[in-house]
């Protein structure tokens, strides 16, 4: 028990001495909380007459009463207990990525509390229907947010291993400490495989369980290990040591051990397959042939088709390149499409559909697209390339929309 603010002070003196190397400075924003083991002093006074003549004080300040006073009794105490308490937030709790790549899902931990605590992880993979796949190689690194500055650029990750919910705590899977106000950033990495389709989920679930630091603000402790469940419900000692009081919410139920004030808390985070899907055809149709109508560059450029026109030489023919995004979410970004038309044909023009429903710019790409490449009109084509290219270049394909090239051209 600590009496008075000289001593209370001098508890918080060392504490900053075994803290400082990790978190020098820390300002703990945002978290007023009374500090657990604070002891609280408190006296009244209380003065009367009798008739017109003053009586002498009565105070249960044994320490500095007033001239003359009647000390009864002694100052209240009690200590503030421990409240036991965090959440966590998944910062990108939807996280749209392609097959074959890693992807990151990020955590933040903040501890609520009024006391320094630390913390051991474990990962809960939620889903097992349809639609669903399961990321391999899952990691977790944290990064404790030591200086308090709410950034995590100037902190150095420390990769964990799991481990399973309420097992005894020790070594690597427990966090440093983390103070009262101070926030742990987690990122959890899993590899999607190749070949997942658009849309497909998997589901990661972080846990994290209240461990007993090395050290509490006003008391010391052993090493890290579980904090003892279910002391919210216990006989209150007013005075002494802090107790702790568990006072943390329901994350997701499937992954805690009571719900509510249990030391732990879940959230979950859901990596979503982002993969185009995508389909192409080429088609060709006769236009209208000699002697129907008169097939010029020109004419064969803007005319409408002639029903059973034939591709005898001198008609003129379309070419339809047709590429669908039957994806769900993703857009085909970097898209590039070449032709490379036959000896057998005469060049006349190349036109794209509407950018609006179909191939669209790509930011990424330098320039202002889509760009569609051609050869000058009237150009005789012998099928190899630099010939008679036709390119497009710089285009996305969104989601659900059909790209179209339509090329005219002169049977030789």
């Amino acid at each position: 028990m600590r009496h008075g603010n000289t001593q209370t002070a001098l508890a918080r003196l060392l504490l900053a001495s075994v803290v400082s190397t990790v978190l020098a400075g820390a300002a703990y924003a945002g978290n007023s909380l009374t500090e657990a083991g604070t002891s609280v002093s408190n006296t009244f006074t209380l003065d009367y007459d009798v008739g017109a003549i003053n009586q002498p004080t009565i105070t249960n300040d044994n320490v500095s009463p007033p001239p003359g006073a009647t000390v009864q009794g002694t100052p209240t105490l009690f200590t503030v207990d421990r409240k036991v308490d965090h959440v966590i937030t998944a910062t990108n709790s939807t996280l749209n990525s392609p097959p074959g790549t890693n992807a990151t899902l990020t955590y933040e931990l903040l501890n609520e509390g009024n006391d320094t605590q630390a913390y051991s992880f474990s990962l809960a993979d939620l889903d097992n229907g349809a639609g669903s796949f399961d990321a391999t190689a899952l990691a977790i690194v944290y990064f404790v947010d030591t200086n308090d500055n709410g950034l995590f650029t100037d902190e150095t990750g420390v990769a964990i291993a799991q481990t399973a919910i309420s097992t005894a705590a020790g070594g690597a899977f427990v966090t440093p400490d983390v103070p009262k106000g101070v926030r742990v950033l987690l990122e959890i990495t899993g590899a999607i495989p190749s070949g997942s389709a658009d849309a497909d989920t998997d589901d990661i679930t972080l846990v994290a369980e209240t461990r007993d630091p090395t050290a509490f603000l006003n008391e010391a402790s052993a090493t890290p290990a579980a904090v003892t469940l279910g002391t919210s419900g216990s006989a209150n000692t007013i005075t002494g040591a802090a107790q702790n009081v568990l006072a943390d919410g329901t994350g997701v139920a499937a992954a805690e051990t009571s719900g509510d004030s249990d030391g732990i808390f879940a959230v979950t985070g859901i990596i979503q397959v982002q993969s185009p899907d995508l389909s192409a055809t080429k088609t060709v149709t006769a236009i209208s042939e000699p002697g129907v109508t008169l097939p010029s560059v020109t004419d064969c450029a803007s005319a409408t088709a002639f029903a059973n026109a034939k591709a005898v030489p001198g008609a003129c023919i379309e070419y339809l390149i047709e590429v669908e995004n039957t994806g769900a979410t993703a857009s085909a970004t970097n898209l590039s499409i070449n032709d490379i038309l036959p000896a057998e044909v005469t060049f006349v023009s190349a036109t794209l559909d509407t950018p609006t429903t179909g191939f669209i710019d790509d930011p990424a790409v330098a320039g202002v697209g889509p760009t569609l490449t051609a050869p000058a009109a009237n150009t005789n084509c012998d099928g190899t390339a630099g010939t008679c290219d036709i390119t497009l270049d710089d285009a996305i394909l969104a989601a659900g929309n059909i790209g179209q090239i339509r090329i005219r051209a002169l049977v030789d």
